[in-house]
């Protein structure tokens, strides 16, 4: 009985700690997509995925070290100016992550704006053919790529770094 005592104990200290890990789906805004987090370094990140296909960024123009690496059979990516450290991180096609208000790969124009209000910045862009509205939330540090009004990707980046982020893309 005294083990019992001492089990439960030790399970009810541990609860706490449990349920605090980090959620593993979750799309934080400005801050992380599941373990991944801004500002980590892209080695840490190419560790934890595995190998990864890399592409300029539109921006390398302009900043050579500009680069996308994307993780497709997850459904990741994450975007660097320098190579080194994580500026952006979006989820896209195949990916089950999603915002703490249930928005993910998918869902509706209407339930992003049901979820987060208008945006800060809206617009559509031309993209292999098809257009692409953005609904942007500078404040937060959220984008959203919609094709048909459904989202196609999702994407953090540091709050208030809306402009560095469209002209990165």
């Amino acid at each position: 009985m005294k083990h019992t005592a001492v089990l439960f104990l030790l399970l009810a200290i541990a609860s706490p700690a449990a349920s605090q890990a980090v959620d593993d789906k979750a799309v934080v805004p400005g801050t992380r997509i599941g373990r991944l987090a801004l500002e980590m370094p892209i080695q840490d990140l190419m560790r934890m995925n595995g190998p990864a296909s890399a592409r300029p960024s539109t921006i390398a123009t302009f900043i050579p070290e500009a680069t996308w690496v994307s993780w497709d059979s997850l459904g990741l990516a994450a975007g660097t100016h320098d190579k080194k450290r994580t500026d952006y991180l979006a989820v896209y096609q195949g990916s089950d992550y999603k915002t703490q208000r249930g928005i993910g790969h998918k869902a509706s124009r209407k339930a992003v704006v049901s979820a987060y209000g208008e945006p800060t910045v809206e617009g559509d862009i031309f993209v292999q053919g098809r257009i692409i509205t953005i609904l942007a939330y500078d404040r937060i540090g959220l984008a959203f790529f919609l094709y048909n009004d459904t989202v196609e990707v999702l994407l953090i980046f540091r709050p208030g770094e809306l402009v560095e982020l469209i002209i990165s893309c």
